[in-house]
């Protein structure tokens, strides 16, 4: 009997051996794994394109950042989301980045264009270059989840927030313009919409672009979703005035002004424009951030269809609604050198 459990244990034994030393093995291999990760994981940010730093911040990664651009939005750290860093321009010296000892930079093809040498040099002082442009609003997914997986934070995550951002937006669109009928006691249609992105030229948001899909996103219709683009792959549409007097007589309910580099108009100067002024059933009028409408980010997303359903179902008057700072006398919209 005695024999027959030693023969038994030893059996077990030999069974069990083997799992625990795959076990530790594994357990090994996968702390080692975790452990190489997080060494990857960029602790030294410098981040030259805006819409790289809204979504660096979006994933709870802000406080890596040691540079952002010049081009930032100051309400990021007017808001505390992130303390104020060094601005750099597009042009800036491969030295004064590295004096910043980061361990990794996040710029568009546009800055690389600009500044053709600053890859090459931060490269070989084996700082980590990741240049990604701003993507489409279909194949924003895919680029935050890059990101997350660059930056070393849950992809998952990533696209769960984008997700909740969207729906989130839908949601307060449909119950504000059910309420706006309820009110109204009638079968009021989404509020049509006109953009205007440039004043010089009239030109607007371009049919599937960034602000043509936050405005369908937001309850509005594009007045002009039959524009076409300046070129391939352009978020601009040339629209002109002749087209807008048409739109606004087949009815429009909203003129939104996207205020930014590209389009420095104000409120008051879109109500002193002749043509304006002799609009039938004039729109309501609004102001929103170009930075909201039209940057591929998680915050620009969150901001931007904020503003939207409230300037198409708010209940205030036009120049109440939107981002109401004008810009500073003197201001001139900046050129870009390509789009």
């Amino acid at each position: 009997m005695a024999r027959s459990r030693k023969l038994i244990r030893n059996l077990i034994w030999k069974l069990i051996l083997p799992v625990c030393l795959v076990a530790s093995i594994l357990s090994i291999a996968l702390v080692a794994d975790a452990a190489q990760e997080s060494a990857a994981a960029p602790r030294r940010i410098v981040s030259l394109y805006p819409g790289h730093t809204d979504n660096i911040v979006a994933l709870g990664m802000g406080d890596r950042l040691v540079a952002v651009s010049r081009s930032e939005d100051p309400s990021l750290w007017e808001r505390g989301q992130i303390r104020e860093l060094p601005r750099l321009p597009p042009k800036v010296g491969a030295e004064a980045v590295l004096a910043l000892k980061p361990d990794a930079v996040f710029l568009r093809s546009l800055t690389q264009q600009m500044n053709p040498h600053l890859t090459e040099v931060l490269e070989r002082a084996g700082v980590a270059v990741h240049v990604i442009d701003p993507p489409s609003w279909e194949g924003f997914e895919e680029y935050l989840t890059r990101l997350a997986e660059i930056l070393g934070t849950s992809p998952e995550a990533a696209r769960q927030k984008l997700a909740a951002s969207r729906s989130a937006i839908e949601a307060a669109a449909k119950a504000r313009g059910k309420s706006d009928k309820s009110s109204k006691s009638n079968k009021k249609s989404a509020p049509r919409v006109f953009l205007e992105a440039t004043s010089k030229e009239l030109h607007t948001c371009a049919p599937g672009s960034w602000a043509a899909r936050l405005i369908e996103l937001a309850g509005g219709v594009n007045a002009a979703s039959d524009a076409s683009p300046l070129r391939k792959g352009s978020a601009l549409a040339p629209w002109g005035v002749e087209r807008v007097l048409e739109a606004a007589g087949s009815g429009l309910d909203v003129y939104l002004v996207q205020q930014g580099a590209m389009n420095a108009a104000t409120l008051d100067e879109v109500r002193g424009r002749p043509w304006f002024a002799a609009l039938k059933n004039r729109p309501r009028l609004a102001v929103a951030p170009e930075s909201c409408l039209s940057r591929p980010s998680l915050l620009g997303l969150e901001k931007g269809g904020k503003i939207l359903v409230e300037i198409f179902y708010g209940s205030g008057e036009p120049e109440d609604l939107g981002d109401r700072r004008d810009p500073p006398k003197g201001h001139r919209p900046r050129r870009r050198a390509k789009e």
